[in-house]
């Protein structure tokens, strides 16, 4: 009974490596160089480039996490639209639809920030690209969150 005991947890473990490993160990997208949502590069900013546009003002970064998680820690100067409130939360976005718009997630591994992406260039917005990486890759870079 030991030995059966033992060999279940020894298969249990090697489930869970081969779970992490296909889900991805990378959470905060530092050894990813790209999204596994998308290869298409015209259509998301990663660093350095995304910290220039930052910086500068040029865009409005949009975190599209629930709004619990925005008040935890968002990209300083972010609006929060979450995926599922796009509808209700477009007045928060310019009405100049060419302003640049840069759509995160929580991580690499969050869809979220494509599929708003790709809403809001449904909804007419003609400047819209997509930050891979999200907050964690932010922060893990040693940028801070702003919280509300």
């Amino acid at each position: 009974m030991k030995q059966v005991i033992k060999d279940s947890l020894i298969v249990c473990i090697w489930i869970g490596i081969g779970t992490l490993t296909l889900w991805g160990m990378d959470w905060f997208g530092l050894i990813a160089s790209t999204s596994n949502v998308s290869n298409n590069s015209s259509l998301q900013v990663d660093f350095p480039a995304v910290y220039k546009i930052w910086k500068s003002g040029d865009a409005i970064f949009v975190d599209t996490r629930s709004a619990s998680n925005f008040r935890k820690g968002h990209i300083p100067g972010a609006v929060n639209i979450p995926l599922n409130r796009v509808k209700h939360q477009l007045k928060v976005l310019p009405t100049n639809k060419e302003t640049l718009l840069i759509t995160y997630c929580g991580n690499i591994e969050c869809p979220n920030a494509h599929q708003l992406m790709n809403v809001l260039l449904g909804y007419g917005y003609q400047n819209v690209k997509f930050f891979p990486r999200g907050v964690r890759g932010w922060q893990a870079l040693g940028h801070a969150l702003e919280t509300k």
